[in-house]
């Protein structure tokens, strides 16, 4: 794209517009002290750091530079990448989101310590409430920009504006903090574990995408399912498997027989799942062992000993009712999948309302579950 493109897409990008009610601008850029080395401001309680500059880290580093830091023309950077696509938090911090930013679209404010903010602009959706604390890597909220879409602002194509915010409110170039990313680790990390269980085989690196949202989306169906769950197996739960199979390679009938193919193809879903033996699809202790630590995905909480029960049957068939749903499965997480996350996360302890909009609580609880 070229500059004067740059400047089109989103030159005039306005920084975060809401301003509380009798809270100053200089108000909302200094803080005002609660305690504990926090800051209260429009009833957000946001980080502190002695004014230190926070470990930014740049989670768009795989994406294209569509418009490049260019002040004063081009206060920001952009990253060419689909609607849709997650994104990640650049440093640990508060959440503020900002709908309808002026020419900047939807906006998700991101406070760190010491003062800085980080802005991404034109999104798609938010998915955390205001006020949410997140570390680095937590996705953040979707990616928009289309021309004309709900939330683009002045976008005239998908991609994501990014900048940061010194204490005293001036733009600074993300790209020039130049911190390492961080270890990979919570929620995303914890989302596609989950998804391993619905056929995902992408990476471990804490960054989910639409494929790993597929899978995730195919282990919640679990959470809706209204069949027979008694942890007594037959055709319908082998048929279910042999589908589940089918995602470690299996390509024969799914007639609820299993044989020596159905269980190679199990064995290589099961690696994501402490399987370590081999894929000779002759199923032994190690192979049900693996089988109930996907069933744990669905309830199951007793011993992985290898010696599957009515219980261990019950999670494994939670699991695979993704492998009979035949609902809408396109990778874009809504209020919907959240709610079901949030059913899971009543396995691990989670006792807060199911609406839809997790929280810390509820990613605690399904790190615990895997």
């Amino acid at each position: 794209m070229t500059e004067n493109e740059a400047r089109h897409r989103c030159g005039g990008d306005q920084d975060d517009q809401h301003v509380p009610a009798g809270v100053s601008r200089r108000t909302l850029l200094r803080g005002a002290v609660v305690g504990g080395g926090a800051l209260a401001v429009g009833g957000l309680v946001l980080p502190t750091g002695a004014y230190a500059a926070p470990a930014i880290y740049n989670p768009f580093a795989a994406y294209a530079i569509t418009g490049p830091w260019n002040p004063p023309n081009h206060n920001g950077v952009d990253f060419g990448m689909a609607v849709g696509t997650s994104l990640p938090a650049c440093a640990a911090g508060t959440i503020e989101n900002i709908p309808y930013n002026g020419t900047g679209g939807h906006t998700v404010t991101i406070h760190h310590g010491g003062g800085y903010r980080s802005q991404y602009m034109h999104l798609s959706k938010f998915l955390l409430a205001n006020g949410a604390s997140v570390g680095a890597g937590t996705v953040v909220g979707l990616s928009g920009g289309a021309a004309g879409a709900d939330g683009a602002g002045n976008s005239t194509g998908p991609h994501l504006h990014w900048h940061v915010i010194d204490p005293s409110g001036v733009r600074v170039n993300p790209l020039s903090f130049g911190s390492t990313p961080p270890p990979v680790q919570g929620e995303g990390l914890t989302l596609q574990k989950i998804a391993g269980a619905g056929g995902y085989t992408g990476a471990l690196d804490g960054v989910p995408g639409t494929n790993t949202w597929l899978g995730v989306q195919q282990v919640m169906k679990g959470y809706g399912y209204t069949g027979p769950i008694d942890g007594a197996p037959g055709t319908g739960t082998y048929a279910a498997l042999q589908r589940l199979a089918q995602k470690g390679g299996y390509g024969g009938p799914v007639d609820g027989v299993m044989g020596t193919n159905s269980w190679k193809g199990v064995q290589t879903v099961l690696r994501r799942f402490g399987y370590t033996g081999p894929l000779d699809g002759a199923p032994g202790t190690n192979t049900y062992a693996a089988l109930q630590r996907l069933a744990k995905l669905g309830g199951y909480t007793g011993p992985a000993d290898g010696v599957l029960g009515a219980l261990s049957w019950k999670g494994v068939q939670k699991v695979l009712a993704g492998y009979g749903y035949t609902g809408p499965i396109d990778g874009a997480p809504g209020t919907g999948t959240y709610a079901a996350l949030q059913r899971m996360a009543q396995l691990g302890g989670y006792t807060g309302p199911v609406d839809g909009v997790p929280g810390t609580n509820t990613w605690a609880a399904l790190a615990r579950l895997v």
